[in-house]
């Protein structure tokens, strides 16, 4: 019986009753460039990678290298799109900056250059909503002081965020 309940105790402690990604978009004036940072919880991430690519995650999928790139961009490729005003920002201008792993989060970086949107940018995040109906994504960008977040979930994958110029 105490075998059981102690069995019980070290699987809810490993697994976690949250399905939560966070997004960060933010553009650095001091070099032109952009800066993408995705946290997703490393089993999901891990889960949904091999689920969706039928490859299994490179050693974790800690360190960078073009193989890792090339996969993690097959990944978001349908999972999260930008657009500013009517232009999409292709994922191949992407550039994986860093991987950091810590405890159970992973955080992937990548920055491109793209001209500063004028009036809009849409965004598509529909990150590991095809592995748990109750998962929710936020995203925040950063533009100069101002911040704004939003949250996609299943029924909720696509934003239109204006800009005031």
């Amino acid at each position: 019986m105490l075998s059981g309940v102690l069995i019980f105790i070290a699987i809810n402690a490993y697994s976690h009753p949250l399905h939560l990604s966070f997004t960060n978009l933010e553009f650095n004036t001091a070099n032109n460039r952009w800066l993408l940072t995705i946290k997703v919880f490393t089993d999901d991430f891990s889960s949904n990678l091999k689920t969706s690519t039928e490859r299994e995650p490179i050693m974790g999928i800690k360190t960078k290298s073009d193989q890792t790139e090339n996969l993690l961009k097959l990944w978001l490729s349908t999972r999260f799109q930008i657009w500013f005003d009517t232009r999409p920002v292709e994922i191949s201008i992407w550039k994986l900056d860093a991987i950091k792993v810590r405890d159970d989060a992973t955080w992937f970086t990548f920055t491109f250059s793209s001209p500063l949107p004028v009036s809009e940018i849409k965004i598509h995040n529909s990150i590991l909503l095809d592995l748990y109906p109750d998962q929710k994504n936020l995203f925040v960008l950063v533009l100069g002081q101002t911040q704004s977040a939003y949250e996609f979930k299943n029924k909720d994958q696509e934003t239109i965020i204006k800009l005031n110029k």
